[in-house]
């Protein structure tokens, strides 16, 4: 569980306290039909969706749980922040920094219970390219989370890449 970014979460080993609190918040998204077809979509490199989703709603649930905020909101809002069912490369809405946050909200309101304080989360994750301002603590943490897990998850996928294609021995040679 201490290595989120590009492993799957393992939820088998309930006995454990941190494991179990963040799933009891998250059970019944991750049992929503709609919400798993973001394992479908690719969004850095070489991550879901849904697994970009899940590693953005664990270290929001860790920052907000360390001081004590409202951590079952923060990491709800988290799990929902992309929950937009179309592949942004290929259809077109408009800004996409500024439109997926809408799409997510919509879809995050149409299965689940959304608090202003989780509309806001998801709205504005992607400020200062989108028009919704976090107002919140969590809402900062969810920007850098999302912020955290791109990096690591493009890094991840481009290491993935790099040593599939050999792409390290031609530099390291190149280097020489």
């Amino acid at each position: 569980m201490e290595k989120i970014v590009g492993s799957k979460l393992d939820f088998s080993d309930l006995s454990n306290e941190v494991v179990r609190e963040f799933y009891g918040y998250i059970e019944d998204i991750l049992e929503n039909t709609e919400f798993n077809k973001l394992d479908n979509f690719y969004q850095h490199i070489n991550t879901s969706r849904l697994q970009h989703s899940l590693n953005v709603a664990y270290y929001t649930y860790l920052v907000c749980r360390k001081w004590n905020w409202n951590v079952r909101e923060a990491t709800r809002a988290a799990l929902l922040h992309d929950f937009f069912l179309y592949d942004w490369r290929e259809v077109e809405l408009g800004f996409h920094p500024n439109e997926h946050p809408k799409q997510a909200l919509v879809n995050a309101a149409r299965y689940f219970e959304v608090t202003p304080l989780m509309r806001n989360m998801i709205l504005s994750h992607m400020w200062p390219l989108s028009v919704a301002y976090p107002k919140y603590k969590e809402s900062w943490v969810v920007q850098g989370s999302d912020r955290l897990c791109a990096c690591l998850e493009a890094m991840h996928g481009m290491k993935s890449k790099m040593r599939k294609t050999r792409l390290v021995t031609s530099i390291a040679l190149f280097m020489k």
